[in-house]
């Protein structure tokens, strides 16, 4: 009968607990920094808000995406309607009556 012996060797790092992460509050400035960088478009998600819209209305609606935001960063709210995705089928190539020939994609 052999008897095998492995050692595991831990770096100290490893014993330490996961640094803990700090979160900082977002603001409105960051908000209609992000805002301003979309592309500008009249094309819409699920919500049936296109950028064009979220640009042109951008001082009245910072504010409340800034505190939104920010109730969900300290996990405090996740609304429901922010957890919501469409699959749609994206059709690769060839035959399009095959199911292997497609890729799923979220929206």
């Amino acid at each position: 009968m052999m008897i095998m012996i492995i050692w595991i060797v831990i770096p100290i790092s490893w014993n330490k607990p996961y640094p803990s992460m700090e979160y900082k509050c977002t603001t409105t400035k960051e908000i209609e920094k992000i805002i301003k960088s979309l592309t500008t478009k009249n094309s819409y998600g699920y919500d049936e808000i296109s950028t064009k819209f979220l640009k042109l209305s951008i001082s009245f609606i910072s504010f409340p995406i800034n505190y939104i935001c920010n109730k969900m960063l300290f996990g405090v709210i996740f609304p429901d309607r922010l957890k919501y995705t469409i699959i749609k089928p994206i059709h690769k190539n060839d035959n399009g009556c095959d199911v292997s020939n497609y890729k799923f994609g979220l929206i």
